[in-house]
């Protein structure tokens, strides 16, 4: 099946002068269509497929939900949705960062950012930031907000005609962490990804990127901190892309995260 795929990809972009590729769910997933012209690769793992865009962006799709991929000259006049792809909120020290990335995009005409204190659901509309109309390449949000205390926030997504859908709700506590907390975005990530971590006491902290082959890349941080929430960023425009480990050492804690850079 996954050799039949890739010939008729390469087959299909000989036959026609724009070709799209059509993919079809068997979730409640919307039917997309992808101009070939801005797809560079397609690639399986025994659980997913990954679609791999000009760009150097990639988007991917569990084999179980896909229930068909087919070729066609128009597009099959299947709109694309906005498909939000992740949605993330980050402390740093009294700031709490939200980040989100779509997938595609029909019709968008932008997000209201809406916040509510963590035990409460009386929601308010914070900020706003614009949508990309239509578009089929990955597209990345972010919005900073100063909030009081821990709260909760959600994305209502506004169709240009008022249509509107809410996104799932995350939370973010103002305060000192009572565990260690490690975590980037986005990821993947080109060229630049933010790494948020947590120390629940004083200590010294030392942060450093690895490559694949355990080599070191990068020295974040080497430095006493009071205990906190805290913030660093790695500008991979130098590096090749692949997979990075993010490792922190604090007092008896060792942790690393696993971090894609695609260019």
């Amino acid at each position: 099946m996954k050799r039949l795929i890739i010939f008729l990809f390469f087959l299909s972009s000989q036959i026609f002068s724009q070709t799209y590729l059509d993919i079809s769910y068997n979730d409640a997933t919307i039917a997309n269509s992808t101009d070939l012209s801005i797809l560079k690769k397609i690639t399986f793992s025994s659980t997913d497929v990954t679609f791999l865009l000009t760009d150097g962006t990639s988007v991917s799709k569990a084999l179980s939900t896909v229930s068909k991929l087919t070729f066609s000259a128009t597009g099959g006049q299947i709109p694309l949705p906005v498909e939000l792809v992740s949605f993330t909120a980050a402390v740093n020290g009294n700031k709490v960062i939200l980040d989100w990335n779509t997938a595609t995009e029909v019709n968008n005409h932008g997000f209201d950012i809406e916040r509510a204190l963590s035990n409460t659901d009386n929601w308010e509309k914070i900020g706003f930031v614009p949508g990309h109309g239509n578009s089929n390449s990955f597209k990345e949000y972010s919005f900073t907000d100063l909030p009081k205390g821990s709260s909760k926030y959600r994305l209502k997504q506004i169709d240009n005609d008022g249509k509107y859908e809410y996104s799932g709700v995350v939370e973010a506590q103002i305060g000192i962490s009572k565990q260690y907390v490690l975590k980037n975005y986005p990821n993947p990530f080109n060229p630049a990804t933010k790494i948020a971590y947590s120390i629940p006491a004083d200590g010294f902290v030392t942060l450093k990127i690895f490559d694949a082959l355990g080599r070191e890349a990068a020295l974040l941080v080497n430095e006493n901190k009071k205990a906190g929430n805290y913030e660093a960023v790695l500008n991979g425009s130098w590096l090749a892309s692949g997979i990075y480990i993010c490792k922190m050492i604090s007092a008896g804690y060792s942790g690393s995260i696993k971090m894609l850079l695609i260019k």
